[in-house]
């Protein structure tokens, strides 16, 4: 054994399964996604692997924590920077879709998170939980209420298209979404910025 090995920390071995489990989704689909597919990338036994995730559908669950944990620090680092309280966790939700198109690589991460959930329904409300967290402590403008969940819907909108490639937004475009939804007053000056 390497000292490398014994360096490992149980956290580090599972964020290094969970990232080969991302891996072989982006790689090759979320059927692809099997225990033996992923041990196969590890430089450790199956069984380090079954320790974290005994099954197939634990290791789906921990990608799908993983990756909503991503989003939602992403999310909140952004609403972070917005001085106005209303509002704020659904503008920095659009910002944040907005303002990083999808690489090839999250194209495919998002493509096996749908399929995966498509696959297995009880993966659903995992990312249900976690994109609802960010409306929790966001308060909101009793008259801007719409208002926000149309910034939501917008972002899970160009998401999804960015995923299948519905509709080619360039960067041009990004920015003219945000600009039309300033007059609105739920962006504020100096925060249509895309790609700042």
């Amino acid at each position: 054994m390497d000292t490398q090995t014994l360096r490992r920390t149980p956290e580090d071995t599972r964020r290094q399964i969970i990232d080969m489990a991302i891996e072989v989704a982006a790689d090759q689909g979320a059927t692809a996604v099997t225990l033996d597919a992923v041990v196969a990338r590890l430089p450790f036994s199956k069984g380090a692997l079954l320790h974290h995730f005994p099954s197939k559908l634990a290791l789906l669950e921990g990608v799908i924590d993983h990756l909503a944990l991503e989003m939602t620090t992403a999310v909140l680092a952004e609403a972070a920077r917005d001085p106005n309280p209303y509002g704020r966790n659904a503008r920095a939700y659009l910002r944040t879709v907005v303002n990083e198109p999808a690489t090839e690589r999250d194209v495919s991460i998002g493509r096996a998170v749908l399929a995966a959930c498509a696959i297995e329904a009880s993966l659903i409300p995992r990312w249900r939980e976690a994109i609802r967290s960010l409306t929790v402590g966001d308060p909101e403008d009793p008259m801007g209420r719409d208002d926000s969940l149309m910034l939501r819907l917008i972002a899970d909108g160009l998401w999804m298209s960015d995923l299948f490639g519905t509709h080619e937004v360039s960067l041009e475009q990004r920015k003219a979404l945000l600009s039309l939804l300033t007059p609105g007053g739920m962006l504020t000056d100096g925060q249509a910025e895309v790609g700042a």
